[in-house]
């Protein structure tokens, strides 16, 4: 076993192979990855154990074992775990009923062995990547709590008897909470929670303050910002996209459609002389 470190992502390996948990042990220390190998098992149930006890990113699982398969294993651990790590399955089994269930569980992957290392390269570094993509996101809602903390309960604190102020003043707080923080992970429920209050009543305030709903407005912001960075052709529409609040690109010209009656590249004049 060996010691986690915060910088990597952990693996449990179980397999009733000790040869195969010793080419791991030295292809992951080869690798250059950003990952720790944290324990071994040998069973199923030795398995649950550990990894119920160590908590890790990754389990690489086979799926024969004496005493419960890889395939049950991922199952009980899918109902026991508060959380569900991701899973690649190394076995020496090409059954479709297998590799059926195996995503039916949420596989990462299914490689068969004899192990072909570049595939396993390959495979762990696109686990790595949603790991780093799920640990950054994480991060992003934590610090947008923060801020909403920071402004919002004084709503209700400051709130004047009568509930039409009291309203008043937390829709007032909510719109400039999104005019300062339009391109952030922005959502109604967030917000909402953050100061115990439902989504809907939230919502409803909203709208009744300013006659939007708290989408629409979001949607208004984030768009009417986006107007003014399509005046720099140093940035592409991804780039745009990006900096006033949509991961899609797609989704991000739906929006300025929606709101402007033309798309985003349309606007800029057909995207002759501007960067796409």
């Amino acid at each position: 076993m060996y010691a986690n470190q915060k910088s990597s992502y952990s693996i449990v390996s179980v397999d009733d192979e000790p040869i195969v948990h010793q080419m791991l042990k030295q292809f992951f220390d080869e690798s250059n990855l950003p990952i720790v190998l944290i324990g071994i098992a040998r069973s199923g149930s030795e398995a649950l154990n550990l990894i119920l006890q160590l908590h890790p990113d990754i389990c690489l699982l086979d799926i024969h074992m004496d005493d419960m398969n890889g395939l049950e294993l991922a199952s009980r651990l899918r109902e026991t775990l508060d959380y569900y790590p991701r899973v690649v399955y190394l076995t020496a089994y090409d059954k479709f009923e297998y590799v059926q269930n195996a995503i039916r569980l949420g596989a990462a992957d299914y490689i068969l062995k004899p192990i072909d290392c570049k595939e396993l390269l390959s495979t762990l570094r696109h686990v790595i990547a949603d790991l780093q993509s799920q640990r950054i996101d994480e991060l992003e809602r934590d610090k947008l709590k923060k801020h909403i903390k920071a402004v919002m309960p004084s709503a209700v604190a400051d709130a004047a008897p009568a509930d039409r102020d009291r309203n008043t003043i937390i829709a007032k707080r909510v719109r400039v909470f999104i005019d300062q923080h339009h391109s952030e992970k922005l959502t109604l429920e967030l917000v909402a929670s953050q100061v115990n209050l439902s989504a809907s009543y939230v919502g409803s305030i909203f709208k009744s303050a300013f006659g939007l709903s708290f989408r629409a407005y979001l949607r208004s912001v984030r768009i009417a910002r986006a107007k003014e960075l399509l005046q720099n052709p140093a940035l592409n529409l991804s780039e745009i996209a990006l900096e006033v609040g949509y991961d899609d690109l797609n989704y991000f010209s739906q929006a300025f459609l929606k709101e402007t009656g033309v798309r985003p590249s349309e606007y800029r004049g057909g995207g002759r002389m501007w960067a796409k």
